[in-house]
This record gives C-alpha cells, sequence and structure tokens, in this order.
C-alpha cells in the first residue's frame, strides 16, 4: 500500500524532547554515575554541582548561538561559521561523534560488560 507524502508523520517537539531527555539519562547518568562516584567518593555531589554549572554555562551558550545561527547544523554549523570552511567542520564534527561512541558509551559498555561477565 502506498502512502501519501502527507501521511507521513514527521517528528514534533514532543519527539524530539523525550530522545534528548533518554539519551542524556542513558548516556549521562547512567553510564557516568558509577565512575563518577568511584572517583571522587564522598565528594560526589561537589562534583555533579560543579558539572551542572558547567553543563548550564554551555547550555547558554548553545542557546545563543542557535540564536544567531538559525540552523539544524548544530555544532557542525557553529564551526562553519568560525572557520570559513567545511572541512574544519567535518572533521570536528567527526571528533564529536568519535568522541562520544569512544570516550562514554564504548568505555561504559566495556566497564558493564567486565563486571558482568565477572572481570
Amino acid at each position: 500500500m502506498k502512502t501519501k507524502k502527507s501521511d507521513k508523520k514527521k517528528l514534533g517537539l514532543k519527539e524530539l524532547i523525550a530522545i534528548g531527555v533518554g539519551g542524556m539519562v542513558g548516556g549521562g547518568i547512567f553510564s557516568v554515575l558509577g565512575l563518577s562516584v568511584e572517583l571522587s567518593g564522598h565528594a560526589a555531589p561537589i562534583a555533579f554541582s560543579l558539572g551542572a554549572v558547567i553543563a548550564l554555562l554551555t547550555g547558554l551558550s548553545y542557546s545563543r548561538l542557535g540564536l544567531c545561527f538559525r540552523d539544524d547544523g548544530g555544532s557542525f554549523t557553529y564551526l562553519e561559521h568560525a572557520f570559513k570552511g567545511k572541512n574544519i567542520a567535518g572533521i570536528g564534527g567527526s571528533l564529536l561523534l568519535t568522541g562520544y561512541i569512544l570516550a562514554l558509551y564504548a568505555f561504559t559498555f566495556g566497564v558493564y560488560g567486565t563486571a558482568m561477565l565477572g572481570g
């Protein structure tokens, strides 16, 4: 059965917020919580408070950039405007994605996999 173009659903604000919150909760809280408590011990609330301040400042910066450059590209767009070249933006975007995948998710998966297998 063919669908008309008007029958296709698009992601709305509710769905996009759910994706963003899900990624933050899954990737941010659950994967980093154990490691941060292990490293900072009883100072974990202080570490999380400092992280919250840094996240707030980063969020404010991104919101200001988003208002200046009204585009869907996010970090890629900001790098493109800052360096006037698509190559730098592409390299920056690739490094950003690689950092997310390797530094956060792969490391966390490895730690949980090791714990699960008794290593």
